[in-house]
């Protein structure tokens, strides 16, 4: 379960299209980066024309190893251009009964799949065949493909086309298309889906403006197989949809860079820092916490303890003195009987910015940081909070950490301890007001007031 919760936030920075979630083709190697989708799709289901979604995302490739959006992996060479692909990568799909009335009753979420991938560049272009399965036992079935693009050039844009024959089994069409026996009605019968073969045409468009930005456009369109079409929730054999891309890589600095090398074992070396912190949940919203107007003490005494490894990948960006971390995090939650303490686990990028009048005196932090957030449970506040809003919860969300913090040395005229911070966060956790369908549309969340301790290495 635990080895599952960290591979889902891993691979939970959203993007749109399935194309879009491989790794850009004229991305930096070596080099995080931190981005932002808009998605929009036709819906094949019923009184659902379309849909909309909107999420932040992070990107790291590697010599072997990525993220890009929701997929996560590692590739190798294994023969004469022949790459072998082993992913994980969040599956788009499903609805909640909120969604349409007609849905009543029902609700289906995506999932976290498993899978590997060979791919082969060829004199007409690329061949890949690969297929993927649950892990987290929500469809329970698995899938396959294979798949033609092709890249060409046009002025300062890199066009991707591309073909696949996509495969599901019974059980993934059954899971998001099927009625089962306990949620039929009378005018939804009990539906069960077969086995299907899509093709799906798709093309991108790719650009670099300027030195660290990059702008991904997307269209795909797909024919629904008739088993998918004769379901009594569904009311289009045809799906199209569109995204937006955007990505800025941190590479502004060259001494940062260096450190970025493209080989993930020199990723090691830079400078690194630890924090651990505690502190405890307020029924508060995310802005009145951030001008400290609401420090009010959870009167269940519910808290938290976490440590978070950092690592500095740059001290740029957008052209500002920015030190720029990746980090992750383990946090401990006590629920002090409302339900059992569990785990929650993070991955983020965070930025601090220390250029105060005061500074040279009392070095000042203030670090702005935006993740992904899985929790192995919903916390209680979260749940009361959302279901006051909608029908849905959901253990991965979108993590934002906001922080002030002083150095300990500069405090107390320690020389040795220059390298130590003390100071407040807040930890969040929210849905984005409910635009994302991996987040199950969810409007709301949970925060922190908490105090920590952060050191560099040494």
């Amino acid at each position: 379960m635990k080895a599952s919760a960290v591979a889902l936030a891993l691979s939970c920075a959203i993007t749109a299209l399935p194309a879009l979630a491989n790794p850009a083709p004229n991305a930096t190697q070596g080099v995080w980066a931190a981005g932002l989708t808009a998605r929009a799709q036709t819906s094949p289901y019923i009184s659902e024309s379309a849909r909309a979604d909107f999420l932040p995302e992070l990107y790291y490739q590697g010599e072997q190893w990525y993220l890009a959006g929701t997929r996560a992996g590692w590739k190798r060479e294994i023969n004469d251009g022949l790459m072998l692909d082993a992913f994980s990568r969040y599956r788009f799909g499903g609805y909640t009964e909120d969604q349409a009335s007609e849905l009543d009753g029902m609700r289906r979420t995506g999932t976290l799949e498993a899978g590997v991938e060979l791919s082969q560049p060829t004199a007409v272009g690329e061949w890949r065949i690969g297929a993927s399965a649950d892990t987290l036992n929500r469809h329970q079935g698995w899938s396959a493909h294979v798949e033609w693009r092709t890249d060409w050039q046009w002025q300062d844009w890199t066009l991707i086309p591309s073909v696949a024959v996509e495969y599901d089994n019974a059980e993934v069409n059954d899971y998001f298309y099927g009625v089962r026996s306990a949620e039929a009605q009378p005018d939804r019968p009990a539906y069960e889906a077969d086995a299907s073969t899509q093709l799906r045409f798709g093309i991108e468009a790719w650009t670099r403006l300027g030195r660290s930005h990059l702008l991904g456009l997307g269209v795909s369109h797909t024919r629904l197989s008739d088993t998918i079409a004769d379901s009594p929730i569904v009311d289009s054999d045809q799906r199209t949809e569109l995204s937006l891309n955007y990505r800025y890589e941190f590479i502004n600095n060259p001494a940062a860079q260096a450190i970025n090398s493209a080989s993930d074992s020199a990723w090691l070396k830079g400078e690194w820092e630890w924090r651990v912190a505690g502190g405890y949940w307020t029924d508060g919203n995310f802005i009145e916490m951030i001008y400290l107007n609401n420090m009010a003490v959870d009167t269940r005494n519910t808290a938290m303890v976490s440590a978070f490894l950092s690592k500095k990948i740059n001290d740029e960006a957008w052209n500002m003195p920015v030190d720029v971390h990746i980090t992750g995090g383990l946090v401990r939650h006590f629920e002090r009987g409302e339900k059992d303490d569990f785990n929650e686990y993070v991955i983020a990028l965070k930025g601090y910015y220390n250029r105060f009048p005061w500074s040279h005196i009392v070095e000042t932090r203030v670090g702005f940081g935006y993740g992904f957030s899985y929790g192995e449970q919903v916390p209680w506040q979260e749940r009361d909070n959302v279901m006051r809003k909608n029908l849905n919860d959901s253990r991965i969300l979108q993590y934002l950490d906001y922080s002030w913090d002083v150095n300990v040395g500069d405090l107390f005229n320690s020389p040795s301890a220059k390298h130590c911070y003390v100071g407040y966060s807040i930890h969040h956790r929210s849905g984005i007001f409910g635009q994302s369908d991996a987040y199950h549309r969810v409007d709301g969340g949970s925060n922190w007031n908490t105090f920590y301790l952060q050191c560099k290495t040494r």
